[in-house]
């Protein structure tokens, strides 16, 4: 299995390729020790599913409770009870948000290089097997964006991108802005490059992944610290015009839909799909199947309910 991942990272990617199974969850553990035995559920679910990977999209704790090292190390050990490679991507709970009283008044750039240095050790995934990937800090000039990860199957490309909630870090004093400033311009860099690895690759379909709910249904000036992504999605999802789906946590509201209109175009564009994962009091995750020789290549399921979710009508 594991050379199997490690062929999937560098293979050319195949013309008529079999469907790929991943689960998507985030925005949990988030009510202690309650949510302990839900979790551990949960991840025996994901398990006995047998998804090629699963992706935890951000908020490894409650905004409220305290950021210390013993609750990072607590997930970092649930991670490794995941039976297929685990990915994850930062969320606000566990770095942005720690200055708060009730989160232990942390200094949130320490607590986001405590979380690369125990979360993203090196080159592969968590999870008992090791998913080798394509790193951003690969390039000296991003040296410190380890957590911004790419990979591939089946003619599917993956990618992480760390954009969290609370407005993206930008807004609340001018260190946490000038952070903010640094990681924006990795992301806008990380997302032109894997559109254009997709285009290099000949990928069928693009699949996103990030804490933040970026407020597509928002006006402009609303979502400062997400214009620079939603312009760059925009730019680039109605040029390749072939599936991209992004996936994300923050508001805990499980959803499918096509919120994006492509620069210049009055109506959305279909291929271009969005799925919310549940979290907080739902100790949920989403198992997602992609065909993609399909038109619609997506398909939804509720893990525990072991129930598939009807694919939203054509909006306009």
């Amino acid at each position: 299995m594991a050379a199997l991942l490690a062929a999937a990272l560098v293979a050319p990617l195949e013309a008529d390729a079999d469907p790929i199974t991943f689960v998507a969850l985030g925005d949990m553990p988030y009510n202690l020790p309650e949510d302990n035995y839900r979790f551990a559920r949960l991840i025996d679910a994901i398990n006995h599913a047998k998804p090629a990977f699963s992706v935890h999209v951000g908020d490894i704790k409650g905004g409220g409770s305290p950021c210390t090292d013993a609750a990072f190390r607590k997930i970092y050990n649930d991670f490794a009870r995941f039976e297929a490679p685990l990915i994850y991507t930062p969320g606000d709970n566990e770095w942005t948000d720690c200055y708060r009283k009730s989160a232990g008044r942390y200094d949130p750039l320490e607590r986001l290089a405590a979380l690369r240095k125990l979360f993203f050790p090196d080159g592969n995934s968590l999870g008992k097997i090791k998913l080798p990937m394509k790193l951003q800090s690969d390039d000296p000039n991003y040296a410190e964006f380890v957590e911004n990860r790419r990979w591939s199957m089946d003619g599917v490309l993956f990618a992480t991108l760390h954009v969290v909630g609370s407005n993206n870090n930008l807004g609340r004093d001018n260190r946490m802005d000038e952070e903010f400033r640094s990681r924006n311009r990795a992301t806008r860099a990380w997302l032109d490059d894997t559109y254009a690895e997709a285009v290099r690759s000949g990928a069928k379909v693009l699949v996103l992944f990030m804490q933040a709910d970026p407020l597509l249904e928002y006006p402009f000036p609303v979502r400062t610290g997400f214009n620079d992504l939603i312009a760059a999605l925009e730019l680039h999802a109605g040029a390749w015009r072939k599936p991209t789906l992004l996936v994300h946590g923050d508001t805990h509201q499980f959803y499918v839909d096509r919120p994006l209109r492509p620069v210049g175009e009055s109506e959305r564009l279909l291929g271009f799909v969005r799925l919310e994962v549940p979290g907080a009091s739902t100790v949920e995750a989403v198992r997602v199947t992609i065909d993609p020789d399909l038109p619609q290549p997506f398909r939804f399921a509720l893990v525990l309910e072991d129930r598939p979710v009807d694919f939203p009508g054509d909006p306009r």
